[in-house]
């Protein structure tokens, strides 16, 4: 997570962090299309998770440039995952869900993918920091087949659904796999090339 210094990554602050957050999701969701027509879109990508969700925020100064959000199990409510693709995700309230991934514009297209690797860190942190080991999330085709290539271990658990407007699968993994990888790809990162 220092790699991407002067960037910082980290639990919201507050709710203007927050409030933050969920503007950059509404201009992106709004530019890709991912809700319109949905019903009761007014405009901002807010669902009824957001309350009690745990905010990651990616911080550029006092600027919130991006971020995503970790769903905690609560008894008695299924994940959006669970509802979305008919699961039900075992252990029953051990799997938190990772999802609403952005960044803004001018903070795309890292060569060296310091920014994703981040996040991944700082789920693996959030979520063992909470007692948990397990978590789940949905994945387009494409990020289907760049995690099978780097051989991490995300379990597909049924077939692809419409999700924001795009085919995605639902997925499982454990932190000890988001832990290895970001160890393996964080070491190849710092490492120098040949001469």
């Amino acid at each position: 997570m220092d790699a991407i210094a002067p960037l910082r990554i980290g639990v919201a602050h507050d709710a203007a962090e927050v409030a933050a957050l969920v503007v950059l999701r509404s201009r992106e969701a709004i530019v890709r299309g991912w809700l319109q027509g949905a019903a009761n879109f007014d405009g901002a990508d807010r669902d009824r998770y957001d309350d009690d969700a745990v905010h990651i925020v990616i911080r550029d100064g006092d600027e919130v440039v991006g971020g995503f959000r970790l769903i905690l199990p609560m008894p008695g409510q299924p994940l959006p995952i669970e509802t979305a693709f008919e699961l039900e995700l075992e252990p029953k309230g051990q799997v938190v869900q990772w999802g609403r991934l952005i960044l803004a514009p001018r903070y795309r297209g890292d060569g060296d993918h310091r920014l994703p690797l981040a996040c991944f860190a700082a789920i693996w942190l959030e979520t063992t920091r909470r007692g948990f080991d397990r978590v789940a999330g949905v994945v387009s085709h494409r990020l289907k087949l760049l995690y099978e290539g780097m051989g991490w271990d995300f379990r597909i658990l049924g077939p692809p659904r419409k999700v924001d407007g795009e085919s995605r699968y639902p997925a499982m993994t454990t932190t000890e796999t988001i832990r290895s990888g970001v160890e393996v790809l964080g070491s190849l990162l710092t490492k120098t090339p040949p001469a």
